[in-house]
């Protein structure tokens, strides 16, 4: 226990048998189970909104890596050097292999099944009932603390309320900055794509990766403008759930008796097929846009979780957008223009090479949508 941080180890009352490091963080084994132990640079605010989320999908069966509380009732625990830390609920699994179609299948299930229950939050209300549940334990351990110090200093239990509990009972978690709308995005990137592309010709020595911007420039825009045209054209956007923000394989454990989904970290308000669209896209693009691999996938999240019509359009406006074209694009635009790394170089042929696969998908995928 000698490595710094797992201090606070002690801050739980669990009976801790071994420790190790893994990706930033402690793994630990104690008298509870398996647990981790990170670092929280976050806010109060922020790790409250997790626990209760993350709690309540507990509650609903799900295997997640929710926050527990120290002996105090605190989410977050500080250690001798003020540092922050969050101890975690941990899984003995593997992460879901990306060549095991089986396991990415059970992946996108699984994602339907975290969908369902986060809606669950909403129609049943109970998020709100966690978060009342939450408050009042915080009440009530701001009223022993008020007791404790009424004995010793003699002033009144009411007087010792901190004026930042009163100030974390007024204020609403789940109030967020106003996201950019997809298609505001969608424009704004398509206004990247057009600088960008005026400066690589203005260019007179071209690099290797100017040029097969040069010659693939074209017919990636084309897709990119008419993405851009019909989100803006969207009637009327799906309906805004809780999502995980950042569903990939990478957050995904398996094993025995393990099925679980972990970093809730960019959590957040949106429509949930961005989280599908997210995850599909990583499978695909390692999989060269296989296009029965894309159908299983869609088939296999849809027979738990139906689409609406709203769904499949904006599903498709996703993928029709040529996202990584576009991430190549703003790489060379941020970097140092004199030198391009290979892989870039190469980064950019494997978009061309995969554009005809990718093309049948979203033939398929449009075909859905328009059903």
């Amino acid at each position: 226990m000698s490595e710094r941080g797992t201090g606070v180890l002690e801050q739980y009352g669990l009976e801790v048998s071994k420790t190790w490091r893994t990706r930033g963080a402690f793994l630990c084994e104690t008298s509870q189970g398996l647990k981790l132990l990170k670092e929280w640079t976050g806010s109060d605010k922020r790790i409250q909104l997790e626990y209760e989320v993350l709690s309540a999908l507990t509650e609903a069966g799900l295997q997640v890596d929710c926050c527990i509380q120290n002996a105090e009732g605190n989410l977050v625990s500080i250690d001798e050097d003020q540092a922050r830390y969050v101890l975690r609920d941990w899984y003995g699994g593997r992460e879901c292999s990306t060549r095991e179609s089986g396991e990415i299948l059970t992946a996108a299930k699984l994602l339907a099944k975290l969908h369902q229950a986060l809606r669950c939050l909403d129609t049943e209300n109970i998020l709100e009932k966690k978060q009342e549940e939450f408050r009042r334990e915080q009440r009530k351990r701001e009223e022993r603390k008020a007791l404790e110090a009424a004995k010793e200093g003699g002033q009144k239990p009411e007087e010792s309320e901190t004026a930042e509990i009163k100030k974390a009972e007024s204020e609403d978690i789940l109030c967020q900055a106003q996201e950019e709308s997809l298609a505001e995005m969608l424009a704004r990137h398509n206004r990247e794509l057009k600088r960008t592309r005026s400066f690589v010709k203005s260019r007179k020595k071209k690099t290797d990766f100017e040029l097969v911007v040069i010659g693939g420039f074209e017919k990636f825009y084309r897709q990119a403008e008419e993405a851009a045209g019909l989100a803006a054209a969207f009637p009327v956007c799906p309906k805004n759930w809780w999502c995980h923000g950042e569903y990939s394989h990478h957050h995904v454990l398996l094993g025995e008796g393990v099925l679980a989904v972990t970093d809730f970290s960019r959590m957040r308000r949106g429509i949930q097929v961005s989280d599908l669209y997210y995850f599909m896209r990583k499978i695909l693009e390692k999989h060269r846009w296989n296009l029965k691999l894309g159908c299983r996938l869609l088939d296999t999240y849809t027979a738990v979780l139906p689409l609406t019509g709203e769904e499949w359009k904006y599903l498709y406006i996703l993928f029709l957008y040529p996202e990584k074209y576009w991430k190549q694009m703003n790489y060379y635009v941020n970097s140092n223009k004199a030198w391009i790394p290979a892989r870039n170089v190469d980064k950019l042929r494997v978009l061309e090479n995969q554009f005809e696969a990718r093309a049948l998908f979203l033939e398929e995928l449009k075909e859905r949508a328009e059903a």
